[in-house]
């Protein structure tokens, strides 16, 4: 018993001229190419496979449990199982045996990918990372900032560098900042994760460095980098927002992104 033919998008169906022409990404979100030809299932009509052109070649895709997201398709094969896929002229009939060996190499494919399980979708931790940038900006540039409005610790002069501010604002503020860019576009699990710590440590040291710095001064929280300025309702603020309120919504997201990455959803 022959294995039905599946055939090209015709006008009769809806869905197919939906997809042809849209561009296909990977399930780790990497563009493909351009979506030119649809297969469509004998019986159900339903898109099956599909050709996607990148650059001079042609390469084969399985669109069956390809998901629509905006103006894109995205696919549950990777890049390189796209790459490695069967190749054949795109005829107006999907030959029996091709589409044996296509399904094959796709069906492997996701348990045998080299780095797979590392895999991880962008769109994981890149909100996280967004935040977590804003926030390293704000912590490296409020001590130098904050006294053009009255609102810092020590001296009124903006600009002012020290080794304190050294040690309790700026490097946790590149902690965060480096976590935060490193989170936002990786598609690797192991790197997105160790970024999300990253930025774990640069918030608790917001949150512990100032009770730590009386080891080295003599007159309670923050004081290496000098009195807070204003009334005490600023000196709240400022250890708030130099500190204690900043190092607790860095530890919140990074926490919650390092745990979003050590789930391994359906769609990775």
């Amino acid at each position: 018993m022959s294995t039905p033919h599946h055939e090209p998008e015709s006008a009769g169906q809806s869905e197919a001229p939906e997809l042809s022409g849209r561009n296909v990404v990977d399930r780790d979100g990497t563009r493909l190419g351009k979506l030119e030809q649809v297969y469509l299932g004998p019986e159900s009509g339903s898109p099956t496979w599909g050709v996607v052109r990148a650059g001079s070649r042609q390469r084969f895709v399985p669109l069956h449990d390809a998901e629509s997201e905006g103006s894109a398709v995205r696919i549950t094969a990777s890049k390189r199982q796209v790459r490695s896929a069967p190749t054949a002229s795109a005829d107006a009939e999907l030959r029996p045996e091709f589409e044996g060996r296509l399904s094959e190499h796709y069906a492997g494919a996701p348990n045998t990918a080299r780095g797979s399980v590392l895999s991880v979708r962008r769109s994981r931790g890149a909100l996280s990372g967004v935040l977590l940038v804003l926030l390293g900006l704000w912590t490296g540039l409020v001590p130098f900032v904050g006294p053009y409005f009255g609102y810092g610790f020590g001296s009124a002069q903006p600009w002012s560098f020290t080794v304190d501010r050294l040690w309790l604002c700026v490097l946790p503020a590149v902690a965060v900042l480096l976590g935060g860019l490193l989170l936002v576009p990786t598609g690797n699990r192991f790197l997105a994760s160790g970024a999300s710590l990253l930025a774990l440590v640069g918030g608790v040291w917001l949150l512990v460095g100032p009770s730590l710095s009386r080891l080295w001064g003599t007159e309670g929280v923050a004081t290496p980098i000098g009195a807070p300025l204003g009334s005490p309702a600023m000196w709240v603020a400022a250890q708030l927002g130099f500190f204690f309120a900043v190092g607790a919504l860095v530890v919140a997201t990074a926490a919650m992104a390092f745990g979003r990455l050590t789930v391994r959803s359906v769609k990775d």
